[in-house]
Order: C-alpha cells, then sequence, then structure tokens
C-alpha cells in the first residue's frame, strides 16, 4: 500500500464528490482507494457512474430465448445478465404483449 502524497490528497479534495473512476485514473489508484480515502480525511465521497447498461440486442435476446422455452436462470448464465434483470425483462415483455 502506497501512502498518500500530499498533491493527492489536494487533487482529492478539489474533485470530491466527482466521478471515482477519473479521479482514480488521474491519481493511478483504485476507485475504491479514492473513496476510502476521501471518507476518511472528511471529504464527500466520490460516486461511482452505473456499471452497466444493458443493449438493446441483449434484451431482445434474452425475450427470444425465453419465448424458445429457455428458464431464466439458464438465460442469465448465458448472457452474463443478473438473473433479476432478465426476469424484469421477460416480465415487461409480457405485461406489454398483454396491453
Amino acid at each position: 500500500m502506497k501512502a498518500w502524497r500530499t498533491t493527492e490528497l489536494a487533487t482529492l479534495r478539489a474533485h470530491a464528490g466527482g466521478d471515482a473512476l477519473r479521479i482514480a485514473a488521474r491519481l493511478g489508484r483504485t476507485p475504491r482507494a479514492v473513496q476510502d480515502k476521501a471518507r476518511s480525511v472528511g471529504a464527500p465521497a466520490p460516486r461511482m457512474p452505473h456499471a452497466k447498461y444493458w443493449p438493446d440486442s441483449t434484451r431482445r435476446r434474452a425475450r427470444a430465448l425465453r419465448a424458445a422455452g429457455k428458464s431464466v436462470a439458464s438465460i442469465s448464465n448465458a448472457l452474463g445478465v443478473p438473473f433479476g434483470t432478465v426476469r424484469r425483462w421477460v416480465y415487461e415483455s409480457r405485461e406489454s404483449a398483454a396491453a
């Protein structure tokens, strides 16, 4: 674990509450280290952007696999999408078809 330099702390304070990924890249640190250090010095912790947005093609593929009789769990494993996300997509398509 490398010690924090005063210039890094100044940069952290100047960008407090910003994007953790950008601050971490600027400082050569991990986003988690940046967040933890900000909290320890009393600055607002930088936020992580949303991790992943799934493209429409992945949603269509999940719905097609479900229409073909695949289980939600098998679709989740095949596409690498969380189970709850696949389940939501499947039920959203059912509701929109019923309406």
